[in-house]
């Protein structure tokens, strides 16, 4: 794999991760309370705790997940519609990919619920669980089948232990032993 093609991975993930989600994010959840008048969701400063929790969270999963992803799988998780720009070369079923298959989603979802508390946005709950919904079926339309294609019997085994998203408690799948 070139070595453009791997800065571009970084950056395109910095980029999104770091800025166009979260402020697409920030934008549809406090559009959504204006548009249908939401109260708050509590007294200000209280809302700093539980923002400050969700963005530590996120910020954990989405770095925990991608150096598993940089570093043991060889490759990045910038993908779109099941093409990969830097695809792993490696099934990752290890460290935070034992405990959930999309541990940078997982992440991503904390850090809109951070942006959520933060803003102070109602809106910004009710979006939550939808953006999950509509994230799983993308990645079951999408990766999944990419991934069957590429890594055969060794993720359906996967994808048959460990949870597409929440995580389970204790490590599943075969790096679990």
């Amino acid at each position: 794999m070139s070595r453009v093609r791997k800065f571009a991975g970084l950056w395109i993930v910095l980029i999104m991760f770091g800025g166009v989600f979260p402020g697409a994010f920030y934008l549809a959840s406090t559009r959504l309370d204006g548009f249908l008048a939401l109260p708050g969701i509590m007294p200000e400063p209280n809302n700093v705790f539980p923002a400050a929790f969700g963005l530590l969270a996120g910020l954990f999963w989405v770095l925990w997940a991608y150096s598993y992803l940089h570093f043991v799988g060889k490759g990045s998780p910038v993908e779109a519609f099941g093409v990969a720009l830097y695809p792993t070369q490696r099934l990752v079923t290890s460290g935070p990919y034992a405990y959930t298959r999309n541990p940078m989603i997982l992440g991503l979802l904390f850090i809109f619920l951070a942006i959520a508390f933060a803003a102070n946005s109602t809106g910004g709950l009710i979006l939550i669980p939808i953006l999950a919904l509509l994230t799983v079926a993308y990645i079951k339309a999408f990766e999944e089948p990419e991934l069957a294609r590429r890594f055969g019997e060794a993720y359906t085994e996967y994808r048959e232990a460990v949870p597409v998203l929440i995580p389970s408690l204790k490590p599943r799948g075969p790096s679990a032993g």
